[in-house]
């Protein structure tokens, strides 16, 4: 394999900057503070490299490191969550259950994950290339899918900081570790990330006149389809390993932090997974909690 290229100039500082600052824009002030403290650094690899074809990780106490790859099947994952939500909803109003979008979704998304050039693999008609946002006039069912990926990759981005904290307040588990401490170090960050979304909520809501609800709703919906992305990527691996937590119990875990009382994000949520449920039987889903469990 040829020598790795990385790229880490200051025009990605910037994008990760800018994405950071649409999905919590309310914590311009906090994110300062965290980069001061803690200073990531975001690296952009290449699509095949010694590591594997997915990178997504975080190490060396600032470096966060990504790829292409992973960037585009957290994009289209979005659109594939909220075509599974739409293909409900028209079943709801037709009796019929057309899935062939889906599926078809579903395998592109499945092919940028083992082409050597992902981005070689032409995304499903009317889907935006990442990061460019549908017209909300013309488009509005696409606007929402790529805001909610934005929402997605900054949870995963804030979940990679999580670890970052960790290597740097002492506090990260070594490799060799017991399994159930590792597992709890990748539950802790995804705990840091689902909390830094949705904690300035009443702030950002009150600031712009709109109800907390609708800005928690979203919000939270974004979170779940990262988690949503991270089903479809790890199809075939959902079970618990030694480092990581089983994808059902991340699920289930991020759910438990934001409680289902905003019936909205829980119904689209819940709905998506279930449509991914009827072409791959045995995939996560939302489970229902407790009613003890449930915000007040």
């Amino acid at each position: 394999m040829t020598e790795e290229i990385v790229r880490n100039d200051e025009h990605v500082q910037t994008a990760v900057g800018a994405l950071f600052e649409g999905v919590v824009p309310e914590k311009n002030a906090e994110l300062r503070e965290l980069w001061q403290k803690y200073s990531p650094r975001f690296n952009i690899l290449q699509d095949v490299t010694r590591d594997g074809r997915f990178i997504l990780d975080a190490g060396a106490y600032t470096q966060v490191r990504v790829n292409h790859r992973a960037l585009r099947a957290f994009w289209l994952a979005s659109f594939v969550a909220w075509e599974g939500y739409r293909a409900v909803a028209e079943y709801l109003v037709r009796g019929i259950f057309d899935s062939d979008t889906l599926n078809a979704m579903v395998e592109t998304l499945e092919q940028i994950l083992v082409e050597d050039d992902p981005a070689s693999v032409p995304l499903p008609n009317g889907i935006p290339e990442p990061g460019i946002l549908p017209d909300v006039a013309t488009d509005t069912p696409g606007r929402a899918a790529a805001e909610l990926a934005i929402f997605a990759v900054g949870w995963a981005f804030l979940h990679e900081i999580g670890h970052l904290r960790h290597q740097q307040d002492g506090t990260a588990v070594p490799p060799d570790a017991e399994p159930a401490k590792r597992r709890a170090e990748e539950a802790s960050c995804d705990e840091f990330a689902t909390r830094f979304i949705l904690s300035g909520v009443d702030s950002y809501a009150k600031s712009k006149g709109v109800a907390p609800n609708l800005v928690c709703q979203k919000r939270e919906i974004g979170i779940y389809f990262a988690l949503f992305a991270l089903t479809v990527i790890a199809r075939g691996n959902w079970g618990e390993s030694n480092s990581h937590p089983s994808v059902q119990d991340r699920i289930s875990a991020a759910s438990e932090i934001m409680g289902q009382d905003n019936d909205i994000s829980v119904a689209v949520a819940a709905t998506s997974f279930a449509a991914l449920r009827t072409i791959w039987p045995g995939a996560p889903v939302l489970k229902p909690l407790p009613v003890e469990a449930r915000r007040s």
